[in-house]
């Protein structure tokens, strides 16, 4: 065999495994509309977020982490998405981020679960007024 050949067999070989090993970006989606923005306050015993429900900006108070006005995001592959399908949860206060992840399936309206602590373990804020 050519040696061009056989370096072209192995590319192809070599592309084709790389494209079948790729992870699946894409969003989770399974045809539901979007929930309306977070809104209102929620608590922990960690403290509270209370969401202006206009999808930006958020008043936090939990003390060992963060306090303050700010904005906040959801992100699913560093690109904003839906909370309720989102795997990261990004809050800046001051110019400082904090990321955390988000307990998928936990997160509704009414309750937003994320990893607070770095444990592993998500905290519950559950949705007060």
């Amino acid at each position: 065999m050519k040696k061009s050949f056989v370096i072209s067999l192995l590319f192809l070989v070599v592309f084709a495994i790389m494209c079948a090993c790729a992870p699946n970006d894409k969003p989770p989606f399974d045809g539901s509309t979007a929930p309306p923005a977070l809104s209102g306050t929620f608590v922990s015993e960690y403290g509270t977020l209370t969401f202006n429900g206009d999808g930006r900006t958020v008043s936090a108070n939990v003390p060992d982490y963060f306090t303050g006005e700010g904005t906040y995001v959801f992100l699913f592959r560093n690109e904003e998405f839906r909370y309720d399908k989102a795997e990261t949860f990004r809050i800046t206060i001051d110019g400082q981020n904090y990321s955390f992840l988000i307990n998928r399936g936990l997160t509704d309206g009414e309750t937003f679960v994320f990893d607070l602590t770095g444990s592993g373990e998500g905290v519950a804020f559950r949705r007060t007024d």
